[in-house]
């Protein structure tokens, strides 16, 4: 019991911000989440052979999001270009708030400017920690497919963040000379 608590606690506000993405709705995406650790409950004895948790906690709620989507009648949004990529914004963590907040909202305006695939292979890896194995496995894509969108989104990101910040200093910088 006590480690399925700490497993809730530790992804439910990830899954639910993934779920959220699919669904198009953060009220389906808490029952998908509640589904999601229902159904671990459920199956924890048999769960021995699962080697990556967190990856199978992920792949539970892909399907469980999409068979949702399938219940509402909804367009399905098998196609990663469609998703809702606004659902896929988490507060920032311990590291995040380290950096200025302008800092932060520059970096936030470029990793939203992404395209969705994108984006969600950016969140996935650096905001949730997943291997690049893991979010192939989960998105069914080839490794290599998400090093590229991950190096494409990085190359994005700190060109956008390198040029706002090189725009503000240069006002500030003639600011202070009138």
């Amino acid at each position: 019991m006590q480690a399925y608590n700490e497993l809730y606690l530790a992804l439910c506000q990830q899954l639910l911000h993934f779920s959220a993405a699919i669904v198009s709705s953060f009220h389906l995406a808490e029952e998908v989440v509640s589904d999601v650790f229902v159904t671990l409950w459920q199956k924890r004895h048999q769960l021995s052979h699962v080697e990556n948790p967190v990856v199978y906690l992920y792949v539970i709620t892909k399907n469980l999001s999409l068979n949702t989507l399938q219940q509402q009648r909804r367009h399905l949004h098998e196609n990663l270009e469609l998703l809702d990529t606004a659902a896929l914004v988490i507060a920032p963590d311990a590291e995040s708030s380290m950096i200025s907040a302008e800092v932060s909202q520059k970096i936030e305006s470029a990793v939203r400017s992404l395209p969705a695939r994108c984006q969600l292979i950016f969140r996935l890896v650096k905001h949730d920690r997943l291997s690049y194995r893991e979010v192939a496995d989960l998105l069914n894509i080839s490794p290599k497919t998400v090093d590229a969108q991950l190096a494409t989104a990085v190359k994005k990101i700190s060109q956008a963040v390198r040029f706002d910040l090189s725009s503000e200093l240069a006002k500030s910088y003639l600011h202070l000379d009138s």
